[in-house]
């Protein structure tokens, strides 16, 4: 299966990241270039979702990092030189059961 065939993900995986104890088993990705790269996921249920994006900074992110509380994300674009420290709202951990995220539906395993 392609993380790449359609939907928000434009860019191939780069960096691919999980947290440790994450009861939702979320693999996180950054993306190696594209029009709005930025971190993907995909759970162990199959649904993909967009972390974040940029209209604003492109090229590849990379250097992703969780803190150790799982409170903060770090994540890097490579080209602009720009580090982002990305937090919840709420205060919750990246692993938190209430997440406001965007999900993509899935035909055959393709994203569309």
């Amino acid at each position: 299966m392609s993380f790449t065939s359609g939907g928000a993900f434009d860019g191939g995986p780069d960096t691919v990241a999980r947290m440790l104890n994450d009861p939702n088993d979320i693999q996180y990705m950054t993306e190696d270039g594209g029009v709005d790269a930025g971190v993907h996921g995909r759970d162990s249920d199959g649904n993909f979702y967009v972390v974040l994006e940029s209209p604003l900074y492109y090229e590849e992110t990379t250097g992703l990092a969780f803190s150790p509380d799982g409170r903060h994300m770090f994540v890097s674009y490579q080209k602009n030189g720009i580090l982002l420290d990305v937090w919840r709202e709420d205060g919750l951990p990246f692993s938190g059961r209430t997440v406001d995220i965007k999900y993509h539906s899935t035909v055959n395993g393709d994203i569309i």
